[in-house]
Parts: structure tokens; sequence; C-alpha cells
């Protein structure tokens, strides 16, 4: 029997905020009188006793900038008054930053078949996007209904599914909150797009015995393809739902979007044509036994030999959890293949801007705790194994030219230069530090520009770096004034240091957030600075294209010298530009 798991959770109190396309976000933030006065309000210290801040000033850069925190599925009623906050705010910014959410990074396609010039850039998060657009339904159903069809291209068809089967598993079939009837205009009309047809049929949920649905979301996808069979085949007596549901099963199975699947199910391995598997998929079979019980590793090999790059569209962190001390070398070449389809896409259309980064890998011991990814749970990875990964790509992201390509700074105690080791992926990953060690003193970076700069006066400032992309938990030591945070006192020990004002005060930062649990069981974000402060920046999230919004790409006007900036910036793009309130 069909039971739900908590009636109405979907319905929520309707949005009043007035329907704006403002297209920035800089009068979110708290206006400086108010934050001054604020002041010691808003003050918190790091697990180290560092001074923080517990806001940037500016809700949409605060969610901005804990993205990695909601990798694990959060309560529609968490994510509803993270919606609240911003639409009272902002509504089409507010809308901008749900798509963000769900983007895969990658080149999008459009139901009418154009494809952006460039790949759209995003955190793919599934279960926080769609549940952030269940919101716009329930608030601000127009909005919904005008953008659905580019939520599907920056996304996947399988979330108009998810979103129905959520419905059901908490209000139930009579006590549907959704929209079904205009639902079921988008998928008839998915079906008969020749560009989509086929993306929609792989994820049609398939007809089952009832007695074969033990669990709430399979009764619900039972329920969903019988209700999808009935749009198209229509059927009023039990002998007319047999025909139709063998029908849809046809239906189901005349899609080309994963022929492997279905010659996997016919057990003709040998027929299987490795390039058109997907990214995820072709990962899971090769880290696997399947080629190796299936006889296809020679195949395999050969084929992967061949190719300059291997499908991917996940994080890099799931690429480092199939590294293992004794792979085969096909295994390890998919890996590092897969590594650079993520580096391939993430550096069309960046820009080089004369910015000189260099990555600061945090290797205290906090960071050998695990990510903290929301709702008081962990992720398989430790934060530093994160940062180790991550520091690579972004590595490899930057310009060839870059004197500082292959390097970064590490610190604990102190504060060191390191050489990424290997010409791959899987090498340098496999050859790098990933046990932290002592404190977290991040003024020691600032003591190793300082100590260059003494010993080095004449050395000219445009062969020194400007800009550290910062890999931690931010959990500090502290400074000695307890009013001063460490971004402050670093600025004055690279002025006392010598350092032009110049390049002082143009001196970037960007903390990327790799929380964990080793000071606390829910870790809360902080920040150095407030939002509108220049040349501090916020990123969080494991898709590490858009840190590109950093350097510049061919798409955006200016660098952002901001957090705000930063945020805007990563808004702008070519897709967003089409969605309307």
């Amino acid at each position: 029997m069909f039971t739900t798991k908590k009636s109405n959770l979907l319905a929520s109190k309707p949005a009043t905020a007035p329907q704006t396309t403002v297209t920035s976000v800089k009068a979110a933030t708290a206006n400086p009188f108010i934050l001054a006065a604020q002041g010691k309000q808003l003050q918190t210290t790091s697990g180290n006793g560092a001074t923080k801040l517990t806001t940037s000033g500016n809700p949409f850069v605060d969610q901005f900038s804990a993205v990695a925190r909601y990798r694990n599925p959060r309560s529609f009623q968490e994510i509803s008054a993270d919606m609240l906050t911003l639409w009272q705010k902002n509504p089409y910014m507010t809308l901008l930053f749900v798509f963000y959410l769900r983007t895969i990074t990658r080149i999008t396609s459009l139901f009418n078949g154009e494809k952006t010039s460039v790949p759209q850039r995003g955190q793919g998060l599934k279960h926080e996007s769609i549940f952030r657009m269940l919101w716009l339904h329930v608030n601000a159903p127009d909005t919904f209904w005008k953008n659905i069809p580019y939520f599907i291209a920056v996304g996947s068809w399988k979330d108009i599914i998810t979103m129905l089967s959520y419905d059901l598993q908490w209000n139930g079939w009579n006590g549907r909150v959704l929209d079904w009837n205009k639902f079921s205009q988008l998928i008839l009309a998915g079906l008969e797009n020749p560009t989509q047809n086929n993306l929609l049929k792989k994820y049609l949920p398939q007809i089952k015995a009832n007695s074969k649905c033990t669990t709430l979301e399979s009764q619900a996808d039972n329920i969903i393809a019988k209700w999808i069979c009935s749009l198209c085949f229509g059927g009023k007596t039990q002998e007319d739902n047999y025909k139709n549901y063998r029908a849809y099963r046809k239906l189901k199975t005349s899609g080309t979007a994963h022929e492997w699947q279905k010659l996997i199910s016919r057990h003709q391995m040998l027929k299987i044509d490795f390039k058109t598997i997907h990214g995820r998929a072709l990962s899971l079979l090769v880290s696997g036994k399947f080629l190796k019980n299936n006889h296809l590793e020679a195949k395999y090999a050969a084929w992967i030999a061949q190719q300059p790059v291997a499908k991917f569209t996940g994080y890099v962190y799931e690429l480092v959890s199939n590294i293992k001390p004794s792979m085969q070398i096909y295994q390890k070449d998919t890996i590092n293949k897969q590594f650079l389809e993520l580096v391939e896409t993430a550096k069309k259309g960046l820009s080089n801007t004369g910015l000189r980064p260099i990555s600061v890998l945090d290797a205290s011991s906090s960071m050998n705790s695990h990510m903290y990814i929301g709702g008081g749970k962990v992720g398989p990875m430790r934060s530093i194994e994160v940062a180790m990964s991550s520091l690579i790509f972004f590595d490899a992201m930057i310009d060839e030219k870059s004197p500082f390509k292959n390097h970064y700074l590490q610190f604990a105690n102190t504060t060191q230069m390191n050489n990424l080791i290997g010409d791959n992926f899987v090498d340098r990953y496999l050859t790098s530090p990933r046990i932290g060690y002592g404190g977290t003193n991040f003024q020691s970076v600032f003591d190793f520009f300082a100590d260059f700069k003494r010993k080095n006066p004449l050395v000219d400032e445009s062969l020194i770096p400007n800009f550290i992309v910062c890999w931690s938990d931010g959990e500090f030591n502290s400074v000695s004034s307890s009013l001063t945070t460490n971004v402050q006192a670093g600025r004055k020990k690279l002025a006392k240091a010598g350092y032009s004002k110049e390049y002082c005060d143009s001196f970037g930062i960007c903390f990327v957030d790799l929380p964990n649990t080793f000071y606390s069981h829910c870790p809360t974000q902080k920040f150095e600075t407030f939002a509108n402060a220049k040349n501090c920046f916020y990123f969080s999230g494991y898709d590490l294209a858009p840190l590109a919004f950093l350097f510049g790409v061919s798409t955006s006007k200016i660098i952002p010298q901001t957090a705000e900036e930063l945020f805007d910036i990563a808004m702008d793009q070519e897709i967003f530009k089409k969605l309307s309130l």
C-alpha cells in the first residue's frame, strides 16, 4: 500500500518579493554603516582562535560559498528558508543561482538544437537545485514554467521524473502539489522533439509488478511510469493496460541513448562501443571487474590507449577514489584521460588576464578529517585529499606559460614551496603529500612572501605571484590582535616587507571552502572579509571549472575585484541570459 512520508511538505507560504530583473547582487550586501554598527555581533573565531566573520554581509555570496555543504541532501524546510532569504533580496538573481547549482559543466544543448558557444559552468547538484525549483513551482509558478526547459538543458530529463516522484512520496496521489497537467504536456512535447526524445526515453521509469516495488521511491516511479503510459497510449480496460504496457516498454527501449546497456542485458558484450558509454558509467565499469569478467580487458586497453581524452562530467575527487595501488594500465589511462576531459572543458573560453596565481595547500592536522557535506554528514574523502586533487586540477587549468606552473605553497606551522611530480594526474596525486601535520599558521604564507622580498629586494614584482588560491578548511591560527583577521594582518606584512602599495592592494586571495568535522560536528561558515572587500574571494563546490571566472573568461567583460563581482560574473552565462521571471 502506498503511504507518503509527510503530507504537503512542498506547500509553503508564497513569497511576496517584487518581480525585478536586477543583474547584480551588490545591493544585497548590508549597508556599511549597519555592518560597522553590528561589529562584534558578526565576529566569531576559527577552531584555532582566529578572528572571523559569521557572514559576508551578502546572502548570495554566503550561499555561493557554502555549496560544498549542500552535497548531502538537505530538507525542503532548510532549502525553502534559504530560497526565501534570496528571493526577498533579488528574485532574478535567485533564479540564476538555482540554475548555477544544477548546471553540469559542458556545452549545453537547447530544445531547438542550438548549442552554447562555450561550456556553461556550474556545480551539478541535483537534489539541492531540484528542491529549489520545487520551491519556485509553489511560490512563483509562472517563473518555474517559463524556465523549466532550460533547467532540463543544464541538467537532465531525469530531474522531471524526480520532481514528480518527490511529489508522490511526500503528498500521495490525491494530495499532489505540482501541476501534473503541465508536466504531462512537457513530457509529451519532449517525446515529440527529435533533439530530446532519446534523452527522455532513457530516463522513463519502468513499469513493474506492484509486488516488486518494495520501497516508497520504487512505488512512486511505478505510478509515474503507468501515468506516462496512459498519456501516450490511453486505455480504459485491464486488457488495454497490458497491451499499452508492452507498447510503453517498446517506447522506452527504442531510445538510442543507452545502446551499450541494451547490449549488456543481451549478453552481447563484444559489440559494445566504448565511446558511447557516458563518463560515470565508464568509470564504474573500468574500476570494477566488469572488463575482466567479460574478457574485454585487451579490447578496452587498446581502445583507451588511442583516445586523447575520455568522457567524464563528474568531480575530480571521484576520479581519485578509483586510484588504487595495484591498478591495471588501462585503469590508470582511463583516470588520466577523464581528468584531461575535465581540464579541457574547464579551459575552454578561459582568458589570459595577466594574473599570476599560485595554489596554497593547507596541510595542517585538521585537514586529515573527512569533508563535511552538510546535515551532520561527512563524505568519503578527507579534506586534504580533496584539496590535493583540486590543486592538481587547478594547476592544469592555468596558463602553460606561467612560471609558477607545477609549483605550489604548502603551509602548516611554516610554509614551503613544493613541486608537482609526474606528467599525469595519477602520478602527481600519488607523489603528493596527503597527510596533514601541525598547526594552521596561515600567516606563514605571508611570512614566506615577506622573507623573499627582504632577501631579494631587486626582483621585479611582476615575477612574483600576485594571487593565491587557498585550499583550506579555514581554521587558521589567531593573530596578535583580536580585532584583526588573517587577511588584514597578512596585507600589513607584505607592505612592511617592502612590497609596493599597488602590489599589496591588488594582491588577490581566494579561499576555497573545504569544511570538515575536526573542530565541530556541524562546522559553520566563516569569512575573513565582507563581500564588498576588494581582492578577497570565496568559492565552494566540487566542480572547479567556475574558478575560471576569477581570472577571466571570453564571455565576461571584467575581472572580478570583490566576492560580489565574482558571484555576478558566475551568473552572467550564455544560457542564464535566456531566463526570465
